[in-house]
């Protein structure tokens, strides 16, 4: 005996929240989006054709849709038809994939997202959710929606270049002014610029005029020399308007995109190719990719920033700077603890746990009893020397300085000792800036209460990644350029957000 069914008879009920669990997510993200103040943001209403949707409907499609995995916007509006929570959410409106993908890339949808994760903080904060007093920061690097054989490297441009302005001024020198009787007079430097390529373009032309003119005008039976001279400059004509002058204006647009980095993809220029960690054939291969830069309290992304930096190093004060609300505490891996970053963090006046690259062996029993280890070392202040464990004295002898690519500089002091031959090493570095830096940062991670905090930040935010990358499957950026590809992330983060709230009101 079977259950009775017939697809062709109108059932109750017809309210479809009603055929959703109560602590369904679309539920809460419409609340969410529902409670925020829109007459904040100027929105754009059309006086003729037909009307639009609102960002509301818009932004909560997008969230749910982000949540479930789905990126495709025509993978979006195909749920709109057959997923009743979808259907719901966005009132059993179709929405054009072409409308979900012009939102999405929209300057009106840039400047929502920083908004929302602003209003979410705040309702976190005000549910005790999250304090805003420790803020947890880590990196990711993520893949570009780019080509991985799109790559331009500047130390490959940088030689092209080289090679081309000593081929364009000795072909400008052997094989045009001999030909051209209009003389041009070009700068001192070994180099031709792109104007005066253009120059010669412009007078070749000319040349070319005049000799078709005297050839119509004075006609000559057998072989013309004349007709002769015009091919040649014909030939380098053409191989300064479709060689030289576009490589040479292709470099310069290179460079200029280039800015502080050493690679970009042609299909996204925002992307840097960068080594990641989903290398399965462990090759080291390169792909295109991005930098994310995550803040994170109780498990909840409260800020983002995307950076087209391989390393984490550079991006921290950029990323501090982004944020709307400094917190009384940052804490993040040994990949932030650079000397700039630590002291820029006591410049602005925040608390900071932060490992800097050495803390961990500092920490062996080996390295504390090595001769490499300083504190092992006697140091003669009123001399200015060290004494190394077996005698040998190290005297100051300069100082250096090295400037960074952001313009910060370390002042380091140099030793060296009176017989170098002799000496266990001929020299040796020593900032003593960073070295104070070091001991503060060592006493806070190893005081216990301290040490707890820090030991929190392996379950806050690293598990933030593994969320979107495992279980929504955002593993591959779907929008291109910087400005689209924060929207992307934030997106993911913001509906993973909402799932967790979800899970913790509902438990």
């Amino acid at each position: 005996m079977y259950k009775k069914y017939n697809t062709n008879q109108t059932t109750l009920p017809l309210e479809l929240s009603a055929l959703l669990p109560q602590d369904h997510l679309v539920f809460v993200i419409d609340e969410f989006i529902e409670s925020l103040d829109w007459s904040a943001y100027p929105l754009f209403e059309a006086s003729e054709g037909r009307p639009g949707y609102h960002p509301r409907l818009l932004i909560k499609a997008l969230l749910f849709a982000y949540s479930e995995g789905i990126f495709s916007g025509r993978k979006m509006e195909k749920t709109m038809l057959e997923n009743i929570a979808m259907m719901w959410l966005v009132s059993q409106e179709t929405i054009s994939y072409r409308t979900i993908n012009r939102f999405r890339s929209s300057l009106f949808c840039q400047n929502l997202l920083p908004e929302l994760f602003a209003e979410f903080a705040a309702k976190l904060k005000t549910e005790n959710m999250v304090t805003m007093e420790t803020l947890f920061v880590d990196g990711t690097k993520i893949e570009a929606n780019a080509n991985k054989f799109s790559f331009v490297w500047k130390k490959a441009i940088e030689r092209y270049k080289a090679s081309l302005k000593e081929k364009a001024m000795q072909y400008f020198k052997e094989e045009i002014q001999p030909l051209v009787d209009q003389a041009m007079q070009i700068d001192d430097s070994d180099e031709l610029s792109t104007a005066e390529l253009e120059e010669i373009a412009t007078i070749i032309e000319q040349e070319i005029q005049d000799l078709s003119s005297d050839i119509e005008a004075n006609p000559v039976k057998g072989k013309n020399p004349k007709k002769q001279r015009r091919r040649t400059l014909k030939k380098h004509l053409r191989k300064l308007v479709n060689d030289f002058i576009p490589r040479k204006k292709k470099y310069a647009a290179y460079e200029q995109v280039f800015e502080d980095r050493n690679s970009f993809s042609k299909t996204d220029t925002d992307a840097t190719f960068m080594r990641m960690k989903d290398d399965y054939m462990q090759n080291g291969q390169l792909k295109a990719g991005y930098n994310i830069q995550i803040g994170t309290e109780n498990q909840f992304a409260l800020a983002v920033g995307v950076f087209p930096n391989p390393t984490d190093m550079r991006t921290l004060i950029p990323f501090v700077d982004s944020l709307t609300i400094l917190p009384k505490t940052i804490v993040a891996d040994a990949g932030y603890g650079s000397e700039e970053n630590l002291d820029y963090l006591d410049q602005i006046d925040v608390e900071h746990l932060i490992k800097y690259n050495a803390f961990d062996k500092e920490q062996k029993r080996s390295y504390k009893s090595s001769d490499k280890n300083r504190k092992n070392w006697e140091y003669v202040v009123e001399e200015n020397y060290f004494v190394h464990p077996d005698g040998t004295k190290y005297y100051f002898s300069h100082i250096s300085r090295k400037k960074n690519t952001s313009g910060f500089v370390q002042i380091i002091h140099v030793y060296k000792p009176t017989n170098p031959e002799e000496a266990p090493q001929k020299s040796f570095n020593y900032n003593w800036h960073y070295e104070e830096l070091k001991e503060q940062e060592t006493s806070k991670l190893l005081s216990p209460e301290r040490s707890r905090i820090f030991a929190q930040r392996k379950i806050d935010v690293e598990p933030v990644f593994g969320q979107i990358k495992a279980n929504l499957g955002f593993t591959r950026f779907h929008l291109r350029g910087k400005e689209k590809v924060k929207v992307d992330i934030e997106l993911a983060l913001m509906a993973n957000n909402l799932r967790k709230y979800n899970l913790r009101k509902a438990s």
